[in-house]
Parts: C-alpha cells; sequence; structure tokens
C-alpha cells in the first residue's frame, strides 16, 4: 500500500521508530484518567476489588481493542474517517464518511472540556510554587473555576497544545513524548516513595491490596472498572486509529499494545500509591471526585513537611501528564480535517485551536455548564464514538481481516480466538458502558 495518504499529495508523516510510537501511545493513554479519576473511581468503588476487575479487563479487552484500532489505522493509511469510508465501501455500504466522522465529533467534545481542566492544571502549578499552606484551597479553587479568571490559563493551554501540533510528527509529538513521558514517570516514584513514607500509609497499601471480595457482587463495580479501563487506555475510537496509520509495516502491533497498556496501568497504581496512602496518612476520604485533585490533595501538601516541593512536583506530573493526552486529543481533530478537507497540518491545527478556544470559552466561565458538558460527553458521547469504531472494526472491515494485519511483522500472532474477543467481548462490553453511562447520567441508575 502506497504511503500517500488520501487527505493530501504529500508524502504521510510516519512514526520515526517503535519507540517514538510507543511512548505516544502511552502519552495519549496517560492524562488526568490516570492521576484523577482512577484513584477517585478506585477510592469509591471498592478499592482493591476495582483493581482486580481493572486487570482482568485490560488484559481480555483492553490489549485487543488497543490492537485492533492500532491495525485499522495501518491498514488503511488513514484516520478514523477515510478509514471508515473505506471499510463501508468494501461492504458496498453508504454512509461511510458521516459513520467516520462521529468519533471525530466525539473526541472533540472531550477535547472542549480536557483543555479547560488542563488550564486548571497549569494555574495550580503557578499555587504550588508559591505553597499551599495558609490558603483557603476550596475558596481559591470555586473563585477562579467558572470565573474569568480562568480565560487566560485556558489561551495557554490551547495554545501550548496546538504548538506542538503544528510542528508536526516527529518535532512536534516525538519530541513532547519524550520528554515528558520519562519525566512524569520519575515524579511518579519519587512521589510514591514520599507517600509510602508518612505514617500511617500502610492503611493505604491495605486498602489497595487486601480484596474485599463482597464488593464484586456490586454492579456498580464492575461498570466503573469498566469504564475506566477502556477509557484510561484512550480508547475513544480516532486518536489510536490515526497513530496507527502512522506506523510503519514490519511494526510489532501486538508488542506496542502491550506497552501502552503496561505503562498506562503501571502510571495508574503509582497515582494510587501516592493518594491513598497520603489521604489515609492525614485521615481524609480518597473519594472526592474533582475536589481530590483541587482543595484535598493540595491541603494534605500544606500540612507535609517540604510540602511546596512535593505540591509543585504533583502538579508538574498532572500538567505533564495532561499535555500528552491533550496533544493527542488535538491530533484526532488535525488529521481529520487533513483527510475530509484537504488541508495542510497547519491550516488544520490552528482551525483546530481556534474551535476549542471559542467552544471551550463559555465553558470556561460557567461552571454549571462546563460540569453538564462534562458529564455528557463521558457517559453518553464518549462511550459512542468508542462503540462505533469497535462495531466498525470488528464487524464492518472484519476481525479476521483486522487479526491479519495485527499478526503482520509480529513475533507472536493472534489466534481466531482473538476474533471473539474483539467481536464480541469488545463490543458487547461497550454497549453496557454506554447504556449504564445513560442511565447514570439520568438518575436511573445510582
Amino acid at each position: 500500500m502506497s504511503d500517500k495518504t488520501p487527505a493530501t499529495s504529500e508524502k504521510r508523516e510516519m512514526w520515526s521508530g517503535k519507540l517514538a510510537f510507543i511512548l505516544a501511545s502511552a502519552g495519549s493513554a496517560i492524562g488526568l484518567g490516570n492521576i484523577w479519576m482512577f484513584p477517585w473511581r478506585m477510592g469509591t468503588y471498592g478499592g482493591s476489588a476495582f483493581l482486580l476487575i481493572y486487570l482482568v479487563i485490560i488484559a481480555l479487552i483492553g490489549l485487543v481493542a488497543l490492537m485492533g484500532e492500532f491495525a485499522f489505522g495501518r491498514a488503511n493509511k488513514t484516520g478514523p474517517i477515510g478509514a471508515v469510508k473505506a471499510a463501508f465501501a468494501q461492504r458496498k455500504l453508504p454512509g461511510g464518511a458521516v459513520v467516520g466522522l462521529l468519533p471525530v465529533l466525539a473526541t472533540g467534545a472531550v477535547t472542549v472540556f480536557y483543555m479547560i481542566v488542563v488550564g486548571w492544571v497549569l494555574y495550580y502549578v503557578g499555587l504550588a510554587l508559591r505553597g499551599f499552606a495558609g490558603q483557603d484551597l476550596a475558596v481559591a479553587f470555586n473563585s477562579f473555576a467558572g470565573s474569568a479568571g480562568a480565560v487566560p490559563w485556558h489561551v495557554i493551554a490551547v495554545v501550548m497544545t496546538t504548538a506542538i501540533v503544528y510542528a508536526g510528527v516527529k518535532k512536534g509529538l516525538e519530541p513532547v513524548n519524550n520528554i515528558l513521558l520519562p519525566a512524569l514517570f520519575v515524579i511518579l516514584v519519587v512521589l510514591a516513595v514520599r507517600a509510602l513514607t508518612l505514617p500511617g500509609a500502610q492503611e493505604g497499601l491495605r486498602f489497595i491490596f487486601t480484596p474485599d471480595f463482597s464488593q464484586l457482587a456490586n454492579p456498580l463495580t464492575w461498570f466503573n472498572a469498566l469504564a475506566q479501563a477502556l477509557f484510561s487506555l484512550s480508547l475513544l475510537g480516532c486518536t489510536l486509529v490515526i497513530y496507527g496509520s502512522y506506523l510503519p509495516k514490519k511494526a510489532d502491533i501486538p508488542q506496542a499494545a502491550a506497552y501502552t497498556a503496561l505503562f498506562d496501568t503501571l502510571a495508574a497504581i503509582l497515582a494510587a500509591l501516592i493518594v491513598f496512602p497520603t489521604a489515609f496518612a492525614f485521615g481524609v476520604a480518597p473519594n472526592a471526585g474533582i475536589p481530590l485533585l483541587f482543595i484535598t490533595l493540595p491541603s494534605l501538601f500544606a500540612q507535609m513537611p517540604a510540602g511546596a516541593l512535593f505540591g509543585t512536583l504533583f502538579f508538574l506530573l498532572v500538567a505533564f501528564a495532561s499535555i500528552t493526552s491533550a496533544v493527542s486529543l488535538f491530533e484526532s481533530a488535525v488529521e481529520p480535517m487533513m483527510d475530509a478537507l484537504k488541508w495542510d497540518r497547519k491550516k488544520a491545527t490552528l482551525a483546530t485551536g481556534a474551535l476549542s478556544l471559542i467552544i471551550g470559552l463559555p465553558l470556561a466561565v460557567n461552571q454549571p455548564l462546563f460540569s453538564t458538558w462534562m458529564r455528557f460527553t463521558s457517559a453518553i458521547i464518549m462511550p459512542i464514538g468508542t462503540l462505533i469504531m469497535m462495531f466498525v472494526i470488528f464487524w464492518v472491515y472484519g476481525s479476521a481481516r483486522v487479526r491479519q494485519e495485527v499478526n503482520e511483522g509480529t513475533a507472536t500472532p493472534m489466534a481466531p480466538w482473538w476474533d471473539f474477543l474483539g467481536k464480541y467481548v469488545a463490543v458487547i462490553v461497550t454497549m453496557l458502558i454506554l447504556v449504564g453511562g445513560t442511565l447514570r447520567y439520568f438518575g436511573l441508575w445510582q
């Protein structure tokens, strides 16, 4: 297959090597979901039981879905719109371009609220540098989020991300991930060691690793572990198809998927090793949602010896994680614009930045509107995008064909059982997440 993209006459950009692709994929997956959402969900829905289910889902479903999206993008050498259109055309089905657009729009909805939170995180890096001691952090957060004061930080987040993606795959995406991802893990380890040395930290370890099998009977534990596992891996139906489209044929897709899942899971567990020992050491419940990241943990850092240093390190960690994911979300809009509108990267990137800024500004200054957008997108829009792509990959394009692409260039080829996990387990689980998220959004399941 030619390296020419359908979107442009220019030669399609490719990753410089296996490590660059793995770091980019891991950077896409590792974000606020690992540092913030994973500990919050684990703390609320079953502790060690949540972790057990999460690990099983990563192994049985997450890896298969990762391979499927990587292979689908590589096979078609284009992003979701072009790939879905080609799959529909091969089946003589109409509407492929429209169906392929839906995961792009879903990812775009995520990008809008995510960039606002990135702005919050950058603001908190500055707060941490000044020290959290003596500040009323609840008042500080509530007076900042949803106010005009959040706008400059939102603009900085969008401009910074736009500049990185504007530079392209090898000059933008790769250097950022090559630098920030190793730095992120270094900070994770340093903070985890510090948290584990706090008096009373053992209670946090028991909470993480001592199984409470009674929680396995709670449907909400299963639902949240399923949702966290799939969406933590950035399986939004768009980003990883695009990243896969930049892969050469010789790349080992199962190995890349395994490393991506490993790094993503390791980041989540290290985050738990920071949050739970710290929370238990200071007698704080670690299930506070948004306040956990922006109010509770800063309050704990204010009480710790050298708290200003560790608070700054923590929010640098969160900033690094949020930036690597923000870059991948932007790329998920840029490539489809290049594909569908035949724009070059620079024009598509500037348009993405402008749209993110314009649509996000009303949310940045209105906290209730932001919360509604985030909840609706997370509960309904994101699962729709994922379900569409899972169905197209494993049913329309065909599990046997995508497995053939997965096996090209690998030392560990997948057997026919892989088809069953993709066609039935991954698709049905994603459907259940959509149903559960919809019921919860409308208050029909608590």
